[in-house]
């Protein structure tokens, strides 16, 4: 009888958040069976991505998604298919590597001799006997003869926007690789001098911004490849193109803002150039040079309308919109050459 009792007054003795923890524990153990859930420890715990729970190895670019995966059927996670636990090794937190696979997020990497792969200079992927690049989906060898021994990463740029100190992230792009003989550029070996080819100005964030180069000879921009296909086109989608001979003073035109006083250091335009005394205006589409302008006085403004291109104006009284004289708001031909080579 007293056992009895004892049972009962301890069923009674049960709380509402008692049971409420119960029920969750046991949901959380269901979903576990099935399901990327709880989110794994990181194999490396330096880099958050690679992760291990009791169905593998697997990839997430956001561990705290996961938490609705059972519900949405979305975890952006990604099971390493094949990977062995005891020679897995976390290279950063995009590549992992074992002893016979490579690879990048969740996808294998093909023709990789995976002994000899490595993160080289500046993060550029490579092993004894190629260097690895990208074709907006896979990464495969280069098919350029770039030496993997000396190849590097060299160019950093603006590309990503910390929303929070609302300053660039330098990253390196990896369209731009060198060897000890030879810059490349999308797999293309580019005729420039070598030891002083460097990223001068220019974002990812805006199709009306160009990218500018300097060697010790020339300023480049890059242009857009008409037409381009995607992956599915062989050709690279971009080229880079000779603007103009090197000339001093060079330096990127800085923004105004509305008022005309303040300088915009946040979205650092690079549409134009002052070489010299000539003003360069280059874009993913075309590149143009106003020749012999007075350029003591001269600055940007952006229009209130964000979707316009901003204006060049030069000493209040020559006015340029995609490097193209404005005249009583319409658009004339100015002192303006293309470029030729």
């Amino acid at each position: 009888m007293k056992a009895k009792e004892k049972f009962w007054k301890w069923v009674m003795g049960i709380k509402p958040k008692h049971i409420v923890g119960l029920c969750v524990a046991i949901f959380l153990l269901l979903v576990s069976a099935e399901f990327p859930f709880p989110f794994g420890v990181r194999v490396n715990w330096r880099y958050t991505t690679y992760r291990v729970n009791h169905k593998g190895i697997f990839y997430t670019s956001n561990p705290i998604a996961m938490l609705a995966f059972p519900f949405t059927g979305n975890a952006t996670a990604g099971y390493l298919k094949g990977a062995d636990f005891w020679s897995f090794k976390v290279l950063d937190d995009d590549w992992a590597k074992d002893k016979s696979h490579v690879w990048f997020e969740y996808e294998p990497v093909k023709g990789v001799d995976a002994a000899t792969f490595e993160l080289g200079k500046n993060g550029i992927p490579k092993d004894k006997y190629h260097v690895f690049v990208n074709d907006w989906w896979y990464y495969y060898p280069s098919r350029c003869g770039i030496d993997p021994t000396t190849a590097e990463y060299f160019v950093q740029m603006p590309i990503d926007f910390d929303d929070i100190t609302e300053k660039a992230k330098l990253v390196w792009a990896d369209e731009w690789m060198r060897d000890s003989r030879h810059v490349y550029f999308h797999e293309q070996r580019m005729d420039v001098d070598r030891a002083t080819f460097r990223w001068l100005a220019g974002t990812a964030w805006f199709g009306e911004q160009g990218e500018w180069y300097v060697d010790k000879n020339f300023v480049y921009t890059r242009r857009r490849t008409e037409n381009y296909n995607s992956h599915r086109d062989r050709r690279p989608p971009f080229y880079l193109v000779c603007v103009d001979t090197l000339r001093e003073p060079l330096e990127v035109i800085p923004i105004f803002t509305d008022d005309k006083q303040i300088q915009d250091t946040v979205y650092h335009a690079s549409q134009y150039l002052r070489n010299g005394r000539n003003i360069l205006f280059g874009s993913d589409y075309k590149s143009k040079v106003v020749c012999d302008v007075d350029v003591k006085s001269v600055r940007l403004e952006r229009d209130p309308d964000f979707t316009k291109p901003y204006i060049c104006v030069i000493n209040d009284t020559l006015r340029l919109q995609r490097g193209e004289r404005i005249i009583d708001g319409q658009k004339a031909s100015a002192q303006l050459k293309d470029s030729v080579k």
